[in-house]
């Protein structure tokens, strides 16, 4: 028990003092600073001041806690309309985005179509038909517009043309377009480098087969470094479909050695078929009928 009076005291004490400081400072208070007690009353305000001091420390947290609560449907308001800037902001950077990259693939066509020797009628997308068994799309000009079965359908990039596929039937307005990835789709191609030449398949949502590619075949090192490019041919009244030096893909992948005589060659198409949106048909003299 005596081990306790110590701290007790103590606290009587402070009372004690804090009780005679407030009289004090209240009796100065009404008596001015003339008043007998006025040299008591700075004492006691300077003995209360660290006190005045930590109670504050203490109850400002408290304070500004219950002043933080009765502003948060505030705060929660600004902070979802800040989100909603942010959002809005991100749209239009993405939509600038995908204009200046629709910008660009219609200046990349208008300067193909100045280059090309066949004369040529740019068309829109406007259906996508790509499904795990057939590769088509539909574009906006038909017949009307010169339009003809077995013509060849290109995109343009700052490199040059690139194949997208052949016309296989039309209407007045409109034209269905089979795509160089569909199954069994064959264009002649030729290796950049080397110069051999051999038949590009379609394999769908595989990477296209290069087949008579003998297996000596020499090819630069790494992927994608080798290009394919059509090549024109004639057989006797018979003339190739496809114009030369368009753009057919790049080797992905060489596989040779073995007892095969030919390699077996992967191409990778040069167009994203799933973002095409403009193309280039080429008015060849040896369409068919629609």
């Amino acid at each position: 028990m005596a081990a306790r009076s110590g701290p007790r005291n103590t606290r009587l004490l402070v009372v004690a003092l804090v009780v005679a400081s407030l009289t004090i400072i209240t009796i100065d208070y009404r008596e001015g600073d003339s008043g007998p007690l006025a040299a008591m009353g700075r004492t006691a305000r300077t003995f209360m001041a660290p006190l005045q001091e930590a109670v504050t420390n203490v109850t400002r947290p408290v304070g500004n806690f219950f002043s933080g609560v009765a502003h948060l449907p505030s705060l929660a308001q600004e902070n979802t309309n800040l989100k909603a800037e942010v959002a809005d902001l991100q749209a239009r950077i993405n939509a600038t985005s995908q204009i200046e990259a629709q910008n660009l693939e219609l200046q990349n066509l208008l300067n193909l179509k100045q280059s090309l020797t066949p004369s040529s009628v740019a068309a829109v997308v406007i259906s996508n038909g790509m499904s795990n068994v057939n590769y088509y799309i539909t574009i906006d000009r038909g017949s009307n517009d010169g339009v003809r079965v077995n013509d060849p359908v290109v995109t343009g990039s700052q490199d040059g043309a690139r194949l997208v596929g052949i016309v296989v039937s039309t209407t007045p307005i409109s034209a269905d377009v089979r795509l160089l990835i569909d199954e069994g789709f064959s264009v002649p191609g030729r290796l950049a480098t080397s110069g051999e030449t051999g038949l590009v398949v379609g394999n769908g949502d595989q990477d296209m087969t290069m087949q008579d590619i003998p297996a000596t075949t020499k090819f630069p090192s790494g992927t994608g470094t080798e290009s394919v490019f059509t090549i024109s041919y004639s057989v006797g009244d018979q003339h190739g479909r496809f114009p030369p030096n368009i753009l057919i893909g790049t080797v992905s992948s060489v596989v040779q050695g073995g007892v095969e005589p030919d390699a077996q060659v992967s191409v990778r198409p040069a167009v994203d078929f799933s973002s095409l949106e403009a193309v280039l048909v080429l008015q060849t003299a040896n369409g068919g009928s629609g």
